[in-house]
C-alpha cells in the first residue's frame, strides 16, 4: 500500500510539474488575466511559473527515484522512502497552515484558500499513512 501511494504521488508530482512548465511557457497571458494586478511583467510571470514547474518536477523525480529503488529492493530504499514521506508530511502541514492563514487574512479569496488547506491536509494524511506503513514494514523486517 505504501508503494502504491508513493507511486500515485510520483505521477501527480510529475504531471503537475510538466503542466506548470507548459503553462509558464505558453499561457502566461491567460494566467495573468486570472490574477490580481501584479507588479511584475508577463515575461517574469511566465519565468516564475516555469521555475516553480521545474521545482515540482524535481520533487516528482525524487519520488520516482525512491519508488524505483523500492522496486529494485535496495537496502536503504525503505529508509529513503520513510525520510521522503516524513519530509513531505511536514511540508504539507506547513502549506496547510499557510493556506489557512491566508484564508483568514484575505477574506475575499477565503474559499480558494480553504480548498488549498483541505488539499494540503489530505496530502499530509496520505504521506503520514505512507510513513506509518513503512515504519510497520521496517519493524516487521527487523523482527524476522
Amino acid at each position: 500500500m505504501a508503494r502504491t501511494l508513493l507511486l500515485a504521488a510520483t505521477i501527480v508530482w510529475l504531471v503537475a510539474g510538466v503542466v506548470g512548465i507548459v503553462i509558464g511557457l505558453t499561457s502566461a497571458a491567460g494566467l495573468q488575466r486570472m490574477l490580481p494586478p501584479l507588479v511584475i511583467d508577463l515575461a517574469a510571470l511566465g519565468g516564475a511559473v516555469v521555475a516553480v514547474g521545474f521545482g515540482v518536477l524535481a520533487i516528482g523525480l525524487v519520488h520516482a527515484g525512491v519508488v524505483i529503488a523500492l522496486r529494485a529492493g535496495h537496502s536503504l530504499a525503505r529508509s529513503a522512502a520513510l525520510l521522503l514521506a516524513i519530509t513531505m508530511t511536514t511540508l504539507m502541514l506547513a502549506l496547510a497552515a499557510a493556506a489557512a492563514t491566508s484564508a483568514a487574512t484575505v477574506p475575499d479569496r477565503a474559499p480558494s484558500w480553504l480548498v488549498a488547506t483541505a488539499a494540503a491536509i489530505a496530502a499530509a494524511a496520505a504521506y503520514g499513512s505512507v510513513a506509518g506503513l513503512l515504519v510497520l514494514e521496517l519493524r516487521a523486517r527487523r523482527a524476522r
